[in-house]
This record gives structure tokens, C-alpha cells and sequence, in this order.
């Protein structure tokens, strides 16, 4: 039974509604100060309980200017936009605009006044089917739509009611290992003499580290330590990497561009747009990794691959990489010891020698023909 309820002096009518894990209340303003006035919009409220209650929603006549009440079909674009505002306070920014991207696709599939009521597996099956053969999505970007979709459509039934629990189905890619950079293409890289001293430092910075693309921008120097705080770590914990002298007067001047950015109005995320944009010129220009997509990540894999062949550490190199879990840097594990090996010749002596795991791998640019020093303290 619908409760009668008197807010800040203003009458309600309240539902208490189950959406298949916990009661809800919702609250439909009465508009009205007058109890008796009151009275008669909440048996109006009362009359179709049970629809609101099964999802209905009602555009009451003293809600609107046509006098009458109406039957207001939900909406995917009324949803969508409760959604993002809901996830406002509780993801990143950059989570949110995956998730209107994600959205807005399954909009064009279908149309922006889409009832909720018309989602089903079927609809999320055919919205799969138009990703590949309609707009030629790769697989792996699907999943990532479809892992924001599904996170909606749950929102929707676990938290609003909107719809029954909808089955969303992953394409199946198998496994798809880290793509790095081998020894030689970084030395085409840092060899590359039309590319700006300052964007081989920053390169090399990543490679040296591992770190994640945005951590350099997102972190600060702190003695001799590059801290990422709660806040800003993708894995809701503190991120410390240690840095050498010169790591971290490269990181110095990384900041100097972020920070200009900043002053400029700018976010955050231009500056590590900034390198990643150049860094796919780069590839691009010299036809690097031609078979497999090369981007600023692509250093952070580099790193571990690196750290691996010379320590055979699994769970040190989880640590360096911020992992929570060793699963995670198992892939690594992927490519046969032998390939790793050959991929990065200048290792050899140091597997040879037996160096111990706790020691950094530092960049093995060629610096005979790179004279890396030049690009490191060129300034």
C-alpha cells in the first residue's frame, strides 16, 4: 500500500518497490500543501500502484499542463542520462564518456526514444551482430562497449527496477597478448633524427618505469619517487615508483608540459595525448609493428618483458607493474623464454650473470649509435 506523506510541507505519495535484490522507495510529488487535496492525488496514485510497481511510469495530470494523466513510456535516452548523472560521484571522468560512447552505439542501433521495455537478449544479440557486420567494430572493442552496456542494464534492474535481468553475451577473441616493442624497433625509435629530443625522453621514461600511459601526469615527484596517490591509481591504491637521478628530471619536464596544459584551461589527459599522439606518427612514418598496435602502453609491456627475461620474477614484476593480482602478469609468461631472449639481444649478458630481480632494467637503447646521453641532457 502506497504511503501518504507529508516533506518539507509538501504531500507525497510513496512506493516502496522490489527490484529483485532490495526495496526501493519511490517518491511522487503530490504538489500540493492542502491534506485533502492531497488525499485525492494519492488515491489516483494508489489506482495504479501495481503498474508503477511493474515498471509503468505515469505523467500525473497535476504534473504536467494538459491537465490529464498520461502514461510516460521509459525511455533508453531518459535511462541513460539518470545513469551518467547517478555515476557522476562514483567513477572517473573517463569512465563515464566510455560509457556515453558505449550507450550512444546502442542508440544508433536503435533509436534514441527506444522503451526500456523493447531490451532483451535477442535486441543485445542483433546490436552485436551490427557492431561486426554493420560498422566493422573490432571484437575487442565490442567487448569493451558490451562491458559498459551490461554495467547499465544491471544498474537498471538492480538498482531502478526499469527491466528483468538481461543476459549479455561477450564475443569470444581467445587471448590476446601484450603487444611491446622489441630491442630494435626501440632503437629506430630513438635513432628516428626528425623526432624532438624531449619526445624520446618522455618515450624512454615509459620504458624505463612501466608505468601506466597517464601516471606520469596524474602522479607527483616526491624526493626521489614518482607518487601516484589513491585518488588518481587505477587500482584505488597507492602507486610509488622509484625513479634515478635522471628518470626524474625527464619526469620534471613531463610535468612542465602538463602543467602548462593545465594553466591553459586544458585537462589533464592533452598532455598524455600529446605523446601518444606523436608516438603513433612515429610508428607510422618508420612502419613499426605493422602486425600489432603500437601505443604508449606498449612501453609498460616492454618493461615487464624486459624485467622478466632478466629476473624470472612473476610476482616482482607485478609489484613494479602495480598488479593486484600475479594472474594479471601471468600473460607476459605467454611468450616463450627463447623469443624474449632473442627480441632484446643486449639482456644476454645480464641473464648470463645471473642479475638479481630486485635490480632495474634500464633502457637498452643502442648508445653507440644513438649517443642517448645527447638526447637525454639536450635541453
Amino acid at each position: 500500500m502506497a504511503q501518504f506523506k507529508l516533506i518539507d510541507g509538501k504531500y507525497y505519495s510513496i512506493i516502496n518497490k522490489w527490484n529483485g535484490v532490495k526495496t526501493q522507495c519511490e517518491y511522487i510529488p503530490l504538489k500540493t500543501a492542502n491534506k485533502t487535496d492531497g488525499r485525492m492525488r494519492h488515491s489516483q496514485v494508489e489506482r495504479v500502484e501495481k503498474d508503477i510497481k511493474n515498471g509503468m511510469k505515469f505523467d500525473f495530470s497535476w504534473l504536467n499542463d494538459e491537465g490529464r494523466t498520461n502514461i510516460k513510456v521509459l525511455t533508453l535516452m531518459d535511462v541513460m542520462d539518470e545513469y551518467l548523472n547517478c555515476r557522476k560521484s562514483k567513477v572517473r571522468e573517463s569512465t563515464r564518456n566510455r560509457d556515453r560512447i558505449s550507450l550512444n552505439q546502442l542508440i544508433k542501433f536503435g533509436r534514441k526514444d527506444l522503451p526500456m521495455k523493447n531490451i532483451n537478449h535477442q535486441h543485445m544479440e542483433k546490436f552485436t551482430q551490427w557492431c561486426i557486420n554493420d560498422k566493422g567494430y573490432s571484437k575487442s572493442g565490442i567487448n569493451i562497449s558490451l562491458a559498459h552496456i551490461k554495467a547499465f542494464l544491471n544498474w537498471c534492474y538492480q538498482n531502478r527496477g526499469y527491466i528483468p535481468h538481461i543476459k549479455v553475451d561477450k564475443l569470444d577473441i581467445g587471448l590476446i597478448l601484450p603487444r611491446y616493442l622489441n630491442e630494435n624497433e626501440l632503437n629506430q625509435i630513438y635513432k628516428c633524427e626528425w623526432l624532438d629530443d624531449s619526445f624520446k625522453r618522455a618515450f624512454w621514461f615509459y620504458e624505463s618505469t612501466g608505468c601506466r600511459p597517464i601516471e606520469p601526469f596524474k602522479g607527483e615527484l616526491i624526493g626521489d619517487w614518482l607518487i601516484v596517490d589513491v585518488e588518481h591509481s587505477k587500482t584505488k591504491r597507492i602507486r610509488q615508483i622509484h625513479l634515478t637521478h635522471e628518470l626524474g628530471v625527464v619526469l620534471k619536464e613531463m610535468h612542465g608540459v602538463r602543467d602548462e596544459y593545465l594553466n591553459n584551461g586544458s585537462k589533464i589527459e592533452r598532455a598524455y595525448e600529446r605523446y601518444s599522439k606523436m608516438l603513433r606518427k612515429v610508428v607510422r612514418k618508420l612502419e613499426i609493428g605493422k602486425d600489432k598496435k603500437i601505443s604508449l602502453k606498449s612501453f609498460r609491456h616492454t618493461y615487464a618483458i624486459k624485467q622478466l627475461t632478466v629476473t624470472n620474477d612473476i610476482h616482482q614484476v607485478a609489484r613494479d607493474l602495480g598488479h593486484t593480482k600475479t594472474t594479471t602478469t601471468e600473460i607476459y609468461l605467454e611468450y616463450p623464454e627463447q623469443r624474449r631472449i632473442d627480441d632484446f639481444p643486449s639482456l644476454k649478458p645480464l641473464i648470463e650473470e645471473g642479475e638479481k630481480l630486485r635490480k632495474k632494467v634500464i633502457s637498452v637503447v643502442d648508445f653507440s649509435v644513438v649517443d642517448s646521453r645527447r638526447f637525454l641532457y639536450s635541453r
